[in-house]
């Protein structure tokens, strides 16, 4: 009698064991988001859009999404049958946020890496470059970073990629003294730029691709440096979505070595990206590329 209870107690052991096993992998699977996603059964992902950041994401006229990331974004989907993405307009200052929070799987606009960035997002590998230019008044001309000594530079908060680099920058240049405004949300490109015109900043520490979209509209006496840095551009990933990391970067590589991110970059910001963070030694390898 007792071996017989012995055996049911063992029997029962197992059976709950397997249950909680099963609760386990259930609970795991709800925080991935369900069963692993198929072409037959694709994953939705919300993505955020950030709005006003032409030419990587905006929106046009009638309302549709416009921009290099945009159009990267729309490719990646194409490779990617198991997901269907799901575009989402969402002001610059509260994607971070809402991507930390879940609410959006992912945000992808012109985004530098940030030890922010690194310590509460998953990145992705380089799907861009951001060639940094210092945008001044034509009678100014600034081409070098010594040149903002004793400027006043168009602020940026603490946690935009730009001023990462430009505080990096400034410890390699320790006798440069620029003065910047301290700010918690982000000065559109346009009001940059109308701010150096006017006088209120003496020069923008900003890319090219944007200037030039600036002044296709409304011409301004502004000069624009060459590159005084390359900056990588990743995708800012929420840290439950590690699979869809891994295969964004292989869509990454992929569209790398086919050419199309070339192309997109010519076509929405008007160079070859690619081609300048190889001259500038910022290309990241990836032919050599590893999950």
């Amino acid at each position: 009698m007792e071996k017989w209870k012995k055996a049911v107690f063992i029997v029962m052991i197992i059976l709950v064991a397997g249950s909680l096993a099963g609760c386990n992998k259930e609970t795991e699977e709800s925080k991935e988001g369900g069963d692993t996603p198929t072409k037959d059964n694709p994953k939705v992902v919300e993505i955020a859009i950030l709005d006003g950041m032409a030419p990587y994401t905006y929106q046009d006229e009638n309302g549709d999404f416009q921009g290099y990331d945009y159009k990267f974004l729309e490719k990646c989907d194409e490779l990617l049958e198991e997901y269907e993405f799901h575009y989402n307009a969402v002001d610059p200052d509260a994607g971070a946020a809402a991507v930390q929070a879940g609410t959006y799987a992912l945000s992808c606009s012109a985004h530098f890496v940030t030890p922010a960035r690194e310590e509460n997002f998953l990145l992705s590998i380089p799907q861009s470059y951001y060639p940094v230019n210092l945008i001044s008044r034509t009678e100014d001309s600034f081409t070098k970073f010594e040149d903002l000594d004793g400027q006043v530079v168009v602020p940026n908060p603490p946690n935009d990629g730009l001023y990462v680099v430009l505080y990096k920058m400034a410890e390699e240049f320790p006798n440069v003294k620029f003065s910047q405004e301290e700010v918690s949300e982000y000065v559109s490109y346009y009001d940059s730029c109308k701010g150096v015109a006017n006088g209120t900043w003496d020069v923008w520490f900003g890319g090219k691709s944007m200037y030039d979209d600036i002044i296709a509209q409304e011409p301004m006496d502004l000069f624009c440096s060459d590159p005084v840095y390359c900056a990588d551009c990743v995708v800012v990933i929420n840290k439950e979505y590690e699979d869809l990391r891994d295969k964004l970067n292989e869509c990454i590589v992929t569209l790398y070595q086919d050419g199309t991110l070339s192309e997109l970059s010519k076509e929405w910001l008007g160079m070859d990206c690619f081609q300048v963070a190889e001259e500038t030694g910022a290309l990241y390898d990836y032919d050599s590329y590893k999950k």
